[in-house]
């Protein structure tokens, strides 16, 4: 595991206007402000995953088109590097160990073997030269969720608590709609194969370090036929990040998806420093 779990995850089904009444939910919860519901645009977040290697040639390329691309899109695109078990993710050598067995399942699960490789939402898995079009269709549209991640870290013990409050905008036609926290650590430095030979400080960007809960497909929030527009959840945990991660550049990155059909409906990104 590379997060310990401090306290047991709660779901709650609430009713809105929770920002600004007097809390009455469980302790643990991060109340939202209303600073946070006013600055939501209802537009869709875009989760888009770069199935890389710290030993593939190609791999920085791609690299540079998700950063481009994020930088295009800005809030609404959400990129995570996910690194599977592999040959080309093998840290022998000095390498930097990204691998995680969630992106190893997810890698397994969309039958990627040749990198880079992504997916956008969780769709059909494609090629880099692919992926601005994929961005660019899935990125036209209303969000069917509000999904904003509240945090506090305490830097003396690394403990860091999550409230995830999650706001359905649309009817929702699903039996298994799932919440997965995942979490990603930014500009890292170590080796990486490129086209012009290894370089030894390469900065890794968004790196996925796994599931903050262990949960590789995420948490069911509903397994009623339906959900209907107006209905809240608010998600709580809290963990202690493991001391190998620069808390500076630690971010958690929520989803809320159809586990039917593995579509990611909605992400959000949170800094936690």
């Amino acid at each position: 595991m590379t997060a310990i779990i401090l306290g047991m995850m709660s779901c709650d089904k609430l009713e809105e206007p929770y920002f600004t009444e007097p809390v009455v939910q469980k302790s643990d919860t991060i109340a939202l402000e209303a600073a946070d519901t006013l600055n939501f645009d209802g537009k869709v977040v875009v989760l888009l995953e770069d199935y890389t290697g710290v030993k593939c040639v190609n791999c920085p390329a791609a690299a540079e088109i998700a950063s481009n691309l994020q930088a295009q899109y800005g809030e609404h695109l959400i990129v995570l590097g996910v690194h599977p078990k592999s040959a080309l993710q093998s840290p022998a050598g000095g390498f930097p160990d990204f691998r995680t067995d969630d992106g190893n399942e997810w890698n397994n699960y969309f039958n990627i073997s040749a990198y880079p490789t992504g997916t956008v939402n969780r769709q059909a898995a494609i090629g880099s030269a692919s992926w601005a079009t994929e961005v660019s269709n899935a990125i036209d549209g209303d969000a069917p969720v509000r999904l904003i991640v509240k945090s506090e870290y305490d830097d003396a013990t690394r403990e860091l608590k999550l409230s995830i409050h999650s706001k359905f905008l649309q009817d929702i036609a699903s039996d298994d709609v799932r919440l997965t926290i995942c979490m990603m650590e930014n500009n890292i430095i170590g080796k990486q194969v490129t086209s012009d030979g290894v370089v030894d400080d390469y900065v890794h960007r968004h790196v996925f370090r796994g599931t903050a809960d262990g949960l590789t497909w995420g948490r069911v929030l509903s397994s009623a036929e339906s959900i209907s527009a107006g209905s809240n959840f608010i998600t709580n945990m809290k963990f202690t990040v493991n001391e190998d991660y620069n808390a500076e550049e630690f971010y958690i990155v929520a989803l809320i998806t159809d586990h039917n059909t593995r579509q990611v409906w909605m992400a959000a990104e949170k800094k936690i420093k």
